[in-house]
């Protein structure tokens, strides 16, 4: 009896401090995630993911240890809960699959569905998510309704059903579900309604980043570019935004403007930016616009140093800025050295002036450097192409260039070609042959297209077919 009793005692203090050690691990991984969520509404993201990191391992760590315990699925949340913000999906969506399975009360299952919806949405796996949001708003948790109807909302608009998007939007009070309700509408094909949402939008608080700047990149696409810049001002006029976020409007706005062809409104974006956040990430961004702007002015090779040498201050700057700017810098480099071919420079001075209105946008200087091969190389089989494109890209001189073919390039396929008649398929592609030959030398080590993916939208004239 008296070991009987000893054992009792044994396995009760066992028990009890595995209970104690589980108790103490669901504090530490509950107390993470609440830092996290705090340092998240803070805006110090970097932090919140440390702690977000944190709170998983924590949470991981006892639902290996203690599998079978009747409080894992808290922990599974916790994991599950923490992933998500994380932005780790992959990851998230087994550990709330495994949380939906074992979970035991309502409130549990629904938090976890609500969540698995989520990643699935993100994974892009629709129908899984719009299951498992189903499954929430069944449970009738009034807590996770809102949260469950905007995730849903999206579901249903991934998949085409873009009614019942709407109606779930319409349903829920969360504070996001107004602004993809106008997304919504803007992708029905109904602007002015979601230009009137977003006007009545604009007062509230508080200013959502994340909501707003892809809203008014919507809103310019649907052709609404007036509502765009209106909305633009009356946000960056707020109190409540911070200098960086003012900033990114105006950077956001100007680049849509210049992207639509207008020169002067862009530019004032731009030095709007320099106004309200000087010497900031912003407006070294705007930095690069405006360089991008004076080498798309330039018409002679001196139009370039201004800008060159602006690039180079925001390269020592560094950031994202920086390295568009040393890729601009590159691009200008490449010029150089094809200016200079020692062999073939007939074609690789057609390769710079290519270079120039293709990767830099410079296409009144190309246009010049085109034309200029009737001086540099008369005799060459290639200047006749030089003098089409100088044409098309918009030479102030064009007439003159188009005599110029007809008395000195006459019989040239590419002449023929730019007149309508028959060039001689043969001909014009043994030409093309040779060129692309020339150009094989190893001069040519550098991708002309380098970077042309983060360089923007294109300045200046738009680019001739």
């Amino acid at each position: 009896m008296r070991r009987v009793r000893l054992a009792v005692v044994v396995a009760g203090v066992a028990l009890g401090g595995a209970g104690c050690a589980y108790f103490n691990g669901m504090y530490n991984a509950n107390r993470l995630a609440g830092q996290a969520a705090r340092s998240e509404r803070a805006g110090r993201m970097d932090e919140a993911r440390d702690r977000w990191r944190s709170a998983a391992t924590h949470a991981e760590s006892l639902t290996a240890r203690y599998p079978t315990s009747r409080w894992v699925i808290d922990a599974l949340l916790v994991e599950g809960r923490a992933f998500v913000h994380l932005g780790d999906f992959a990851a998230a969506a087994p550990v709330l699959a495994e949380a939906v399975r074992r979970a035991t009360r309502s409130e549990q299952r629904c938090e976890a569905l609500v969540m698995l919806g989520q990643a699935n949405l993100a994974l892009g796996r629709y129908p899984e998510a719009r299951q498992a949001l189903d499954s929430a708003l069944q449970t009738g948790q009034p807590e996770w309704r809102d949260e469950a109807l905007l995730f849903r909302g999206r579901a249903l608009l991934d998949l085409g059903l873009t009614d019942s998007a709407l109606a779930d939007f319409r349903a829920s009070t969360h504070p996001h579900a107004a602004y993809d309700l106008a997304r919504a509408e803007l992708g029905s094909g109904d602007t002015a309604g979601a230009g009137a949402l977003y006007d009545s939008l604009a007062g509230r608080r508080p200013y959502v980043e994340a909501d707003w700047r892809p809203a008014l990149d919507g809103l310019a696409g649907g052709g609404a570019e007036w509502r765009a810049a209106q909305l633009t001002d009356r946000l960056a006029a707020r109190r409540d935004l911070t200098a960086g976020e003012g900033a990114r409007l105006l950077l956001d706005d100007g680049a849509r403007r210049l992207a639509a062809g207008d020169t002067s409104g862009g530019t004032e974006r731009l030095i709007a930016v320099l106004a309200v956040a000087p010497d900031s990430l912003e407006a070294h961004a705007a930095g690069v616009r405006f360089a991008q702007l004076a080498i798309a002015a330039a018409t002679s090779d001196a139009d370039l140093a201004a800008p060159r040498e602006r690039l180079q201050r925001l390269v020592v700057e560094g950031g994202l800025a920086g390295q568009d700017a040393g890729v601009v810098l590159r691009l200008a480099a490449l010029v150089d050295t094809l200016g200079a071919a020692p062999t073939t420079p007939d074609a690789y001075w057609f390769e710079r002036a290519e270079v120039l209105r293709d990767s830099l946008r410079a296409v009144r200087l190309a246009a010049v450097d085109f034309a200029e091969m009737a001086r540099l190389f008369p005799a060459s089989p290639w200047t006749p192409k030089g003098l089409v494109a100088a044409i098309a890209a918009g030479h102030p001189h064009a007439d003159s260039l188009r005599a110029l073919l007809r008395q000195r390039y006459a019989a040239s396929p590419y002449a023929l070609a730019s007149a309508g008649e028959s060039a001689g398929a043969e001909a014009f592609a043994a030409l093309e042959d040779s060129l692309r030959r020339a150009l094989a030398h190893p001069v040519r080590r550098d991708n002309r297209d380098t970077g042309r993916s983060r360089l923007g939208p294109d300045i200046g004239p738009p680019r001739p077919e």
